[in-house]
Formats: C-alpha cells, structure tokens, sequence
C-alpha cells in the first residue's frame, strides 16, 4: 500500500513539475529595444496568455524599430516604425505576435495613446469617413474587396462576404485551407441582393462595398459606415489596397505596402520587355459568356497590354460587352483568354463551330485564366500573378519570372498560405 502511495505521489510530482515547466515555456521572452518598454508593457499587460517577459539573450522576439522587408515572412509591425519579429520558430511566440496585430493588441495600444482610436480616409466613392479603430468585424459583400481584406493579413476578421472564385469544389477546398472558418463566412451570393436587413443582424464595424452597389445609403442610415471601392484600373487597385492597410492598422498598412512594392516591381519588369516589342500577338479577352468581352477600360485589358499582347477589345468602353460571332471573327485574335468563373470555359470556345475560323481557336491558343481562390484576372492582389502568367503564355522565356516561384512566394506572403510546389505548378500550367 505504502509503495503504490508513493508511486502515485512521485507521478503527482512528476505531472506538476511538467505542468510548471510547460507553464514556464509558455512565456514569451522578448528582446526590447531601450525606447519601446511603453510598447512591450502595453502588449504584454494585455496578454491573456502566460505574461511575456522582457530578456537581454535567448530571446524568441525582438521587438525593435524599422521596417518589414518585402521577402521577410517572420516580422510584423505593431506601431508605424516599430515590429516585432521571430527569432526562434516557437509556437507560444508566434501566439503573441499574432496578438499584438490583433484587435485586442491594438486596443491595448490604444489606450496606451500608442495609436490612434480613430482613422479618417477617402474611400473610391470619394467620400471622407472617419471609422473608429480597431476594426473588428467586417462585411463584404464585394467579393473582389474580401480578397484585399485576406491580402492584408485582417481576413480574421471578416464575419461574412461574397467569395468570386471559391464557388466550385476547388475553390471551396482551397478558400477552407486558406481560412478553416470559410464555410461559416459565405454569406452573400452577389453584392446586388444585399439587403440593410442582413448587414445589421451581422453587427459589423464596417463594411465593403462596390461603387456599383446600390444599397450603400441604406447601410449607411443604421449607422455602419461603408467603404465603396472602384478598382478597374491600376492606379485604383494600388488605391484600394492602400485604403484596406489605413483601415485594418499598422501591420495591414505594412502588409499593403509590401504588396505595392511588390507589384509594382512585377509590373516594371514585365513591361520593361513587352514595351520594346515589335510584334503583339491579337488577344481577345471573354467573360462568363463566350461572346461577353471586356472592354478597353477594365482590369483585363490593363493586363493583356502589360503583359505584351494587344486587347482588340481596346476600343470599346464601359464594363462587359456583349458583342455578335461576326465581331469576334473580324478581330481575328490570335489568342483568347477565358475567365474561371461563370460557365465559361475553353471547351466550350473549341467546340463551338461558329469559331473555327478564328486564329486562336485553330491553333488552340484558347486558355483559362488560373485562380486559387480570388480570379486573377480580377483587380484583387491575386492578379499581380496573372501578369507572371500571360507574360509566359504569349511571350514564354521572354523576361525571366517563374510563375511556379512567383505563385508560391506571394500566397505564403500575402495570404500566410503554405502553398505546395505541386498546387503551385498547377495553377501555373496551360
């Protein structure tokens, strides 16, 4: 009896020390600069873990002033100028990093007068709004918009949206690796249907909207400001991935500039190549419909001309056309692209006899516009890819980007999604 007792008792002991010991390895040590204790304090009171503990050597963070490098994936920033980085791959770490973005870290911030409580922006409607800060929960019914949420690091905080492109089984399956609560989140089938009665049961902090949306006033007389987006351009999917940073905090605002710099430096080394080219091959961009084409003022015709073809859709205005078989033959395209939504598909222009007469459909230069998630042929961070891969679909070689490389740096960037080689080269297949 004496020796079971003590047996039990030193299994006792044994499972405290080990509980005391976990305990203790669940505190974050952190290397803070001299001039950021106010920073450190404010983060760690607020901590609903084990307190983090300020330490001169073994540390996991480092909480220090600077920048984020575009290529850095281990650092975030909590305060404009001020991040806070791995430097040990410790899971009890990165639990407080993702606090100290979160918005329970930014309200501790907040109230320690280390950021603001309020941000004021001019959204793509040109309106001034003034949104209270931290934003915590958000509506899009804009389902291009929720992409620049995901594409800042805040899609945690999305309640409810419209998902363009993770309709079918795959885009399903990769938008529920990408963000496990996807199946609970779907909330709006198109932006047209949203009603003020489902946007006030969702209680959001804000919500996104298009400028094409008609339901914005009324959204807005239960008090829940909107921000209205117009990015068919460009110039305007920079704006918009600017305004979604200055709305979700520091990190998001560090996250969309990263993302600017980036494609920005995609853009210029593509068009660097296709602007001195000589010969641009015909492309004629369709829709959800095969004789539905994009017009020279939207998204599409940006990124066939960067990437070096010539939209023979460019004189046309407005947003999708619907154009006659006898229109598409006189054009005379040597390629035609298809976008992965709707029921368009590259069979289905292959097939159709009406079309075998065009270039693109006889040398089956038909093609499918990739997508993971978001279309990349759409004005959403995603897109910058598009421009990787229809420069290797009509000029392959010609300026030295990997798609595969490409694609697999940019969702562990952009979306903190560990893409494998294999998904990656598929998306990036013909």
């Amino acid at each position: 009896m004496f020796t079971r007792r003590s047996a039990h008792l030193r299994g006792l002991l044994v499972s405290l020390l080990v509980a005391v010991a976990a305990f203790a390895a669940a505190s974050p040590q952190v290397r803070v600069a001299p001039d950021l204790d106010d920073v450190f304090v404010a983060l760690a009171d607020a901590y609903p873990g084990a307190r983090p503990e300020a330490v001169d050597a073994g540390a996991q963070l480092q909480l220090q002033r600077g920048e984020v490098a575009l290529r850095d994936l281990d650092s975030v920033v909590v305060v404009p100028g001020v991040t806070l980085s791995l430097l040990a791959d410790d899971a009890d770490a990165r639990a407080f990093q993702r606090f100290a973005t979160s918005p329970a870290g930014q309200r501790a911030l907040i109230a320690a007068g280390l950021l603001p409580d309020r941000v004021t922006l001019v959204d793509q409607g040109g309106r001034e709004l003034t949104i209270a800060q931290p934003v915590e929960r958000l509506a899009s019914p804009y389902s291009l918009a929720t992409y620049l949420a995901y594409g800042v690091g805040a899609g945690d905080r999305v309640v409810a949206a419209g998902f363009l492109g993770a309709r079918d089984p795959d885009g399903i399956a990769a938008m529920t690796r990408i963000d496990p609560r996807f199946p609970d989140l779907v909330a709006f089938a198109s932006q047209e249907t949203t009603n003020v009665e489902a946007i006030a049961a969702l209680a959001p902090d804000v919500v996104f909207a298009s400028a094409r949306s008609e339901w914005i006033e009324s959204v807005e007389t239960i008090g829940v400001p909107v921000v209205v987006f117009d990015g068919e351009s460009q110039e305007q999917l920079i704006g918009a991935m600017r305004l979604v940073g200055a709305l979700f905090g520091p990190d998001a605002a560090a996250r969309a500039e990263a993302w600017v710099t980036y494609y920005e430096e995609v853009v210029a080394q593509v068009v660097a190549y296709t602007s001195v080219l000589d010969e641009l091959p015909k492309v004629l961009f369709t829709g959800t419909e095969r004789t539905r084409v994009a017009s020279g003022e939207m998204y599409q015709s940006f990124l066939v001309m960067a990437a070096g073809g010539t939209s023979v859709t460019a004189g046309l205005g407005g947003f999708w056309n619907d154009v006659g078989v006898e229109q598409v033959i006189g054009w005379s395209p040597e390629v035609v692209l298809v976008p992965p939504y709707g029921r368009a598909s590259v069979a289905a222009v292959l097939e159709d006899a009406t079309w075998r007469t065009v270039p693109a459909v006889r040398d089956g230069a038909v093609y499918r516009v990739p997508k993971l998630v978001a279309p990349w042929d759409t004005p959403v961070p995603d897109s910058v890819l598009a421009l990787v891969w229809l420069t290797e679909v009509l000029h392959p070689g010609l300026v030295g980007l990997s798609c595969v490389d490409e694609t697999t740096f940019f969702y562990r960037r952009f979306y903190a999604y560990d893409i494998s080689l294999e998904e990656a080269t598929g998306l990036c297949s013909r």
